[in-house]
């Protein structure tokens, strides 16, 4: 689990952390299960993040199980230009908060949901965490797959989401809804057409929202290649990454439903989800 922490310290820098007391993080992770929201934890930088994340974390994966995979934010320059940060944090996901393509997501639970399209890759070599390159970083994976992340942003009010505040609360992920993908064997050129990859977003009858694999670091392997090269813990097969945002945060509204339409390699993938009180 020192993954997380060694990420955000060497996004940081050298400075010394001011850690939050585990105490008041757990406390928080305790009333976030129970559907309150999140204090200003008092974390001025990532570095102060690290710590205070662990300790977060602990509570999470003591009620929810081993983490089944790791979110990546700040893939993406709109979202490190609205957070105030230069490089991407991760944390912990877990099976509760993963559900199949089509589920009604209801939204009860939740403080400030949000959705956007998003991206998934499944580890499936361990040699991924000897990578260096895209091309051995796509030799490691077993598929790629479509993702409607519904982030909450479950602060209390008054506190503004920065990325240290963002990055002590392992970036806030709350569900996901996760289609049938496609084999990385199946892709004509895996490293070319993940850079090519497309989704259109829609909702409703809003107009459509659009996003390529390029948003993601420049290139969607690149969000591994960062996650590996900045960690402390080993990548196991079978888990999911999810890369980031390839749209835009839309509030989420009971009644609507959500589609993603990706396109990649010349092969379509696609998720919905129904968005209920």
């Amino acid at each position: 689990m020192k993954l997380i922490a060694a990420a955000l310290v060497l996004a940081a820098g050298p400075a010394l952390a001011d850690c939050p007391p585990p105490a008041q993080m757990q406390e928080a992770a305790r009333a976030w299960l129970a559907g309150e929201r999140l204090p200003d934890p008092g974390a001025a930088t990532v570095e102060d993040a690290a710590c205070a994340y662990d300790a977060y974390r602990q509570v999470l994966q003591a009620e929810m199980g081993s983490p089944v995979g790791w979110k990546v934010g700040f893939t993406s320059k709109p979202a490190q230009e609205r957070f105030g940060v230069t490089a991407p944090v991760a944390g912990a996901l877990f099976a509760p908060m993963i559900l199949k393509d089509g589920s009604e997501v209801s939204l009860a639970g939740s403080r400030s949901p949000f959705y956007e399209a998003d991206l998934v890759v499944t580890v499936a070599d361990a040699a991924i965490n000897e990578a260096t390159t895209r091309e051995q970083v796509a030799a490691s994976l077993s598929d790629v797959r479509p993702f409607i992340e519904l982030p909450d942003m479950a602060l209390a009010e008054g506190v503004k989401p920065t990325g240290p505040i963002m990055a002590a609360y392992g970036v806030i992920p709350w569900r996901g809804v996760i289609g049938q993908g496609v084999a990385m064997a199946d892709l004509p050129d895996p490293v070319a057409d993940l850079a090519a990859l497309t989704v259109s977003l829609k909702a409703g009858g809003a107009e459509p929202v659009t996003g390529t694999g390029e948003m993601l670091l420049g290139h969607p392997l690149d969000v591994v290649l960062w996650l590996i090269g900045h960690g402390g813990a080993r990548l196991e097969p079978g888990q999911m990454i999810s890369l980031g945002s390839l749209s835009p945060l839309v509030e989420a509204k009971p009644g609507l439903t959500v589609t993603a339409d990706y396109r990649i390699g010349g092969r379509p993938m696609t998720v919905s989800a129904r968005l209920a009180d």
